[in-house]
């Protein structure tokens, strides 16, 4: 992640961030822009459905190039990628039945 971060670079994040939203809102998911000065900015994502299932979501660059990361530090995907960023949140989030024995 960047440091320290830059206004610029917190702006960057938060716009690739709020692209972000639109595709999880349409499978479903809530999402919310949080900024705090000095960090970068994070997206909350919830499963309504299960309000336990959530992540944050932040969006930096790592060697000239802007990915969507899980709050444990993996890569999600490149931010140009925002269908295969939501698909890959949601499957992460989605509430599944127990198999019946």
């Amino acid at each position: 992640m960047p440091d320290p971060i830059t206004p610029a670079v917190a702006a960057e994040a938060a716009t690739h961030l709020d692209n972000l939203q639109e595709p999880l809102q349409s499978l479903g998911l809530h999402a919310r822009l949080l900024t705090q000065d000095g960090r970068l900015p994070r997206l909350r994502v919830i499963n309504p459905k299960a309000t336990t299932l959530s992540e944050i979501i932040s969006a930096a660059p790592k060697h000239d190039q802007w990915l969507f990361w899980w709050s444990w530090n993996e890569p999600i995907t490149e931010v140009a990628h925002l269908a295969t960023a939501a698909e890959r949140i949601y499957r992460v989030l989605a509430a599944t039945a127990p198999n019946a024995a």
